[in-house]
């Protein structure tokens, strides 16, 4: 017997099977608890994204961006995002993901994602989209959004990553003049960057949102 528990052992396999083909697609989004635009969280709430597969926990929190205080835990396929104390009362959560999540093949996520919650009654429902010709697929973009005129242009209201395909989409914004800038690596001055990297612009001094124009599409040229 004990003999053929060490033939038993010796022969398992230990960690993941090989063959089959190569992976090369990253993380997938399956599901979120609560759902995407959820009003009136409660000041405790957890919330839950599930993936298609196991997440490389070290990518993880360097890819959220939250202005509320929070922790983070990666659970396997999950990612879970928790308030540091609680919520804060009547305000809206905007919580982006970066596509540099990645799973244990290095693969990263194909698009960003975007969800909002609000402890509140009100989400603003204002969005702007936009596709980036001239993108290398390869290549992470930022794009962020500011509000008209620039004043400073290290502060962007939101940033947000282009998919694989070069398209972007901020959702939930409050009506107003917006204008876009568009930078072929991680954002964080657009004056001073542009100087050393790629970048795109909108052809228009402002984008106008309004309760008549909800949504605007604009299409941007990176140079």
């Amino acid at each position: 017997l004990y003999i053929s528990i060490l033939l038993f052992f010796s022969c398992a396999s230990q960690g993941i099977a090989s063959g089959g083909p190569a992976d090369k697609e990253g993380p997938i989004l399956i599901s979120v608890q609560p759902p995407n635009e959820t009003l009136e969280i409660l000041p405790d709430q957890k919330i839950i994204l599930l993936f298609n597969e196991l997440l490389d926990p070290v990518s993880i929190p360097a890819a959220i961006t939250l202005a509320e205080d929070y922790k983070v835990k990666v659970r396997s396929r999950r990612i879970i995002i928790i308030p540091d104390n609680t919520w804060p009362e009547n305000q809206v959560l905007n919580i982006t993901f970066s596509r540099k999540i990645r799973d244990y093949q290095n693969n990263i996520m194909a698009e960003p994602i975007q969800l909002v919650y609000s402890t509140g009654t009100h989400i603003p429902n204002g969005n702007i989209s936009g596709t980036i010709a001239g993108h290398s697929p390869g290549k992470l973009i930022e794009v962020g959004l500011y509000t008209w005129p620039v004043h400073d242009s290290t502060i962007a209201i939101q940033k947000v990553e282009a998919d694989e395909n070069g398209f972007f989409k901020f959702g939930f914004i409050d009506y107003g003049k917006y204008t876009l800038g568009a930078i072929e690596a991680v954002l964080f001055d657009f004056g001073k960057q542009i100087q050393r990297k790629k970048y795109a612009m909108i052809s228009s001094d402002y984008i106008s949102l309004t309760p008549e124009d909800k949504a605007q599409h604009v299409n941007m040229l990176l140079s």
